[in-house]
């Protein structure tokens, strides 16, 4: 990295000021994406819809298949 000189106060501000921007800039990138892995980490976005699937599978079948397809379900999952 090179050496920069400053002739001016001025200067050194301009720069302070360019820095802090871009400080913020990064900062609020930051937060973005924490705030976007922490909602793609949630419960409903890892699942999808999934379950809703299952279910309406499983609701058109009747009697004995329903309960045996349950059975199935619950061992699998637990």
């Amino acid at each position: 990295m090179t050496t920069k000189i400053y002739r001016t106060y001025d200067q050194i501000d301009r720069d302070l000021e360019i820095l802090k921007v871009e400080k913020d800039l990064a900062y609020q990138r930051l937060v973005r994406d924490f705030d976007d892995t922490k909602d793609s980490l949630r419960l409903e976005n890892m699942v999808g819809d999934t379950p809703k699937k299952v279910m309406g599978v499983v609701g058109a079948l009747s009697g004995p298949l329903k309960s045996a397809a349950l059975t199935f379900l619950f061992r699998k999952i637990f």
